[in-house]
């Protein structure tokens, strides 16, 4: 190996380790909360704070890239397709994207989506790295199943988009 390349290879293994210490080791720990700007089912924008949900219901916490792309769009659907059976057992689901609140609510408003999503501003998105999803411009597509308690029971990394509601009532039951 030349020292070009040397090089470069210790380079990508000092970022790829960087990225693995940014990514925290959330399962088993409390979720951390946070408080942001959320577009609600109805149309409207408020305050949405995780902690008002611990202790009262299970909860689905999903980050997504954008509102409106073909992917995302795909598993919002997939969310509200298998909403009642979410609801059914006890699970709440909330979406996370970098979007601003007004995308947020033309999307909502375009899926007719049964669940809140809340904005992770793209200049700090603090939500996004308490999470370990912060992409380059977006937040990375994972979701958290947290239970009752607070605790992040369960990270899906690689999210299967047609099969995310079998997999998450596997993950909590």
């Amino acid at each position: 190996m030349n020292f070009k390349h040397g090089f470069v290879f210790l380079v990508c293994l000092i970022f790829s380790n960087f990225l693995q210490a940014r990514k925290p080791k959330l399962v088993g720990k409390p979720a951390p909360n946070f408080t942001a700007q959320a577009v609600f089912p109805d149309g409207m924008i408020q305050s949405f704070n995780l902690s008002d949900y611990i202790g009262k219901t299970d909860i689905v916490l999903y980050f997504y890239p954008f509102d409106s792309t073909p992917t995302c769009s795909k598993q919002a659907e997939s969310f509200k397709n298998g909403f009642n059976r979410l609801q059914e057992n006890g699970i709440m689901v909330v979406g996370v994207s970098c979007d601003a609140p007004a995308s947020h609510k033309r999307f909502i408003k375009k899926l007719n989506l049964p669940f809140p999503l809340v904005s992770d501003t793209r200049i700090k998105r603090d939500i996004s790295s308490k999470y370990g999803t912060v992409g380059l411009f977006h937040s990375k597509r994972r979701t958290f199943l947290i239970n009752k308690k607070g605790i992040i029971i369960k990270v899906f990394n690689d999210v299967s988009v047609d099969t995310q509601i079998d997999d998450i009532l596997k993950g909590f039951f």
